[in-house]
């Protein structure tokens, strides 16, 4: 049986959700297999106003999703490599899966407690365009 490369990707404004993700991931995992957990900084929502963010400030944003994502890692008992990104949350999450080699990526449903379920926007532009098999945790 040939080894995989899984990741994980998470958002850190719902902690919940992340842990219950990576614990997915690590019940996914096989021996040798290779676990990786991200997160995107994603642009503001006025892209207008991110010529005046200043480095400093997204810094601290980035310092702050990287201790985030190690205690969310940690409390659902993943060891993998951590990366903190940072663009369009699709576009990111894509180019990762594609630079790591990812063989599956897990994500969770928008909003996964609603009745009619739909998918986000960014979890429908990485199951259309993932270049390998895509889980999503409801």
């Amino acid at each position: 049986m040939s080894t995989r490369t899984l990741l994980a990707l998470v958002d850190i404004a719902h902690p919940d959700n992340a842990v219950t993700l990576c614990r997915e991931a690590v019940l996914q995992q096989r021996p040798g297999d290779t676990l990786h957990v991200a997160y995107v900084m994603p642009y503001g929502h006025y892209s207008y106003v991110e010529p005046f963010v200043s480095e400093d400030s997204i810094k601290a944003a980035a310092e702050r999703a990287h201790r985030e994502l190690g205690e969310i890692a940690k409390e659902a008992g993943l060891e993998a490599s951590e990366h903190v990104l940072r663009g369009g949350v699709g576009e990111q999450a894509l180019l990762l899966a594609e630079k790591i080699g990812a063989d599956l990526v897990l994500l969770n449903a928008h909003r996964p407690d609603v009745r009619h379920h739909t998918l986000g926007s960014y979890a429908t532009q990485i199951i259309r365009h993932a270049s390998c098999s895509v889980f999503l945790k409801r």
